[in-house]
């Protein structure tokens, strides 16, 4: 039992080992075997008919065996590549047709086919392999055209009138032996001339596969040609025994081109279909189609004497048949292959076109690009609104070429728009209502084909599409960034035009909201520095930032050699003002005083609040003398405020002290204890007066700090 399974679990084994094996080594198997057996039929039968038959028959079966390899190979193979294999085939058929008839004739003792007819049955191998050196191109990929089956064709009928003129018609006239001589003469004369076609063509062959399937083919007519000249030269000179086992060689010429078909591999996908185009290969063809119709009216005469008018006027007439449809296809084809070459540069000229636009595009949109990057930078380096407003106009001259604009500011009540920035030669009123504006009034950009359909913001002057978008900061409106185009589109121009301002309404939108963020960063800014630098109540600079403008214009004022004089200025009795009325009141009247003083300076003077109901004023470039005046205006003018709230309260009055550098002292850093001096000596001298500063050369060293501290106000 444990036998048996070891045995079974062999065979198991060894039937996969001999289903993979390799098709060369399967068919080498199978050959062998052929040949055996027909050894075996011959040492037992010998080497009589029936010997002979057996052989004849193994040689058929392998021929049988060739063509189902060279079949599987034409089954996968695409193209004129296709079309080489089946004309393999045709020889291959060509071969077992008189050997299956030599075998049976001698088998069964019958002469079917004379021995010169069997020979030349035999030599009609070389019609397909002829056709074989004419295809025209050989290729894995590309269709075998309609024409390459008219050459074929024509070759035929060449080659069937070559048969009939040197085999056929001439064997008719002769004896049998004549007729065997002859023909064996003329397959050796075929056989060399086969070798020395394929050489030739091989020679002119550039592609790789075409090269390997002609190189298989030479290989496969020189073995042919060998074992033909040996054999034929065996029958001529009556060896049968040696005929009847020399049949082993024409197992092995019958089995070569399986070998052939197995170790054929398809040409690789990256291999080209395309030859280089050469003037000796178009002109080749050229000759080789007029050899064959000369070829076809030499061959004429002989069918004509031999057979008669009729059919050699058929094979002419097919011949040019099958010439003038192959023309015509050539013609059609080269017109058809012209055609489409010039849709292809059409389209080549037109995707060309469009590539130039879009790289034009490219080109324009790049530098837009980086003409609103560098308006970012130049606008976060801006350091007020107001050089903001300056400098976007040039900006959106180079930006928006052909195009004007305008940024428009919400006032701080909301109730009226005021343009700040202007370009080009269409613009919008100065000031308008924000009900005129689409963008305002809907909160959204709003644009316009141009013309004076509505809705049209009514704040634009010109007749060209525009487009309006609010600036929005932080979630609020507080302006709006206008453009419009100088010149209304002509009706022709109007698709290209409103693409083109598609585009212009992208890029304005990408400028307003850098411009909206500038300006609201600068505005949150300034109001940031206002409160860093103003005092809330009164609207006039601080104590810090007086004491920064100070020492600023009094190093100004030591170089240039220029005069500046400060006023000490309080008000009298405010305490007792605020104990009547209230601090409500007291703030009041301070934020009263503070706007007089505001319109009482210069330009160029500061006024501050000092502390309390005490204010500075710094005046550049004015001396002692007009410093008094200006002081004893600026008396006046308090009395002249009528900020009261009630019937009973006291007059507001000021003590002012004034110094001036260099009447009162060269040191600047004791010039405004000078003015604070002056300022108590007014209060000891009865209040609402003016007092100037005694000079520094007449006063003795002073301790001005007891001095403050001990004087009441």
């Amino acid at each position: 039992m444990a036998n048996d399974a070891t045995m079974a679990l062999r065979r198991r084994i060894r039937l996969p080992e001999f289903a993979n094996l390799r098709p060369t080594r399967f068919l080498s198997l199978m050959v062998l075997l052929l040949m055996a057996a027909q050894a075996i039929g011959l040492l037992v039968f010998g080497t009589g008919n029936v010997g002979f038959g057996l052989a004849e028959a193994m040689v058929a079966l392998t021929n049988l065996l060739a063509l189902a390899c060279v079949w599987g190979v034409y089954r996968r193979a695409h193209g004129t590549i296709a079309v080489f294999w089946f004309l393999f085939i045709l020889v291959l058929v060509f071969w077992l047709v008189p050997t299956a008839l030599h075998a049976y004739d001698s088998l069964f003792n019958k002469t079917t086919l004379s021995d010169s007819t069997w020979r030349l049955l035999f030599c009609l191998y070389g019609a397909p392999i002829v056709m074989m050196l004419f295809l025209p191109r050989i290729s894995g990929r590309a269709r075998p055209k309609f024409e390459t089956f008219l050459d074929l064709f024509q070759i035929a009928v060449v080659i069937g009138l070559t048969y009939s003129t040197f085999f056929f018609i001439p064997a008719q006239h002769m004896l049998p032996d004549d007729a065997l001589l002859h023909n064996v003469s003329i397959s050796n004369v075929q056989s060399l001339l086969l070798l020395v076609a394929v050489s030739v063509r091989l020679r002119f062959a550039q592609k790789g596969s075409t090269r390997s399937l002609l190189q298989r083919l030479a290989f496969f007519l020189l073995f042919c040609a060998l074992a033909t000249f040996i054999g034929y030269w065996i029958d001529l000179h009556g060896y049968l025994t040696g005929a009847a086992w020399f049949n082993l060689a024409w197992t092995l010429n019958q089995a070569l081109p399986a070998f052939i078909a197995i170790t054929w591999k398809s040409p690789p996908e990256s291999e080209s279909d395309s030859e280089p185009l050469s003037f000796a290969r178009f002109l080749a063809t050229n000759l080789t189609l007029v050899a064959m119709l000369v070829s076809l009216s030499l061959l004429m005469d002989h069918w004509k004497q031999a057979n008669g008018d009729t059919l050699a006027d058929i094979a002419i007439v097919a011949s040019l048949l099958a010439f003038t449809v192959r023309l015509a296809l050539t013609q059609f084809h080269q017109q058809k292959e012209i055609a489409q070459r010039k849709a292809a540069q059409a389209q080549l000229t037109a995707s060309n076109d469009v590539i130039a636009h879009m790289f034009d595009d490219a080109r324009r949109q790049t530098a837009e690009i980086t003409q609103i990057s560098e308006l970012g930078s130049f606008l976060h380096a801006c350091s007020s609104q107001e050089e903001v407003f300056r400098l976007v106009p040039e900006r959106m001259r180079r930006l928006f070429p052909g195009a004007s604009g305008c940024i428009s500011l919400l006032s701080t009540s909301k109730n009226r728009v005021e343009r700040v920035a202007k370009w080009g030669i269409w613009s919008t009123d100065q000031i308008f209502s924000p009900e005129q504006c689409w963008a305002l009034s809907r909160g959204a950009t709003h644009a316009h084909p141009g013309g004076h359909t509505e809705p049209r913001c009514s704040h634009l002057l010109g007749e060209g599409a525009s487009v309006c978008i609010p600036l929005i900061a932080n979630g609020d409106i507080f302006g709006t960034f206008s453009l419009q185009n100088n010149d209304r589109p002509a009706n022709a121009q109007i698709d290209t035009e409103a693409d083109a301002f598609t585009r212009r309404q992208q890029l304005a939108t990408m400028v307003a909201e850098h411009i909206a963020l500038a300006t609201a960063n600068l505005g949150l800014r300034e109001s940031l520095r206002l409160q860093a630098i103003r005092d809330p109540l009164t609207g006039l600079y601080n104590r810090r930032y007086m004491q920064e403008f100070l020492d600023r214009e009094l190093r100004s004022a030591r170089r240039k050699h220029r005069p500046l004089s400060i006023l000490m200025l309080d008000l009298d009795h405010f305490k007792r003002y605020n104990d009547m009325l209230g601090h409500t009141a007291g703030d009041s009247a301070l934020a009263g005083v503070g706007q007089m003083l505001l319109r009482s300076v210069r330009a160029e003077d500061i006024a501050c609040r000092f502390g309390g109901e005490e204010f500075a004023v710094i005046l550049p470039e004015c001396n002692l003398a007009q410093a008094l005046v200006r002081a004893e205006d600026i008396r006046k003018r308090v009395l002249e405020l009528d900020i009261r709230s009630q019937a009973q309260a006291p007059d507001l009055t000021f003590s002012i002290g004034v110094s001036a550098f260099d009447e009162t002292t060269d040191r600047v850093d004791l010039l405004l204890e000078f003015a604070d001096e002056a300022l108590y000596r007014a209060k000891r001298e009865g209040r609402n007066r003016v007092v100037a500063a005694r000079p520094a050369a007449t006063v003795p060293e002073l301790n001005f700090a007891p001095a403050v501290q001990a004087t009441a106000k």
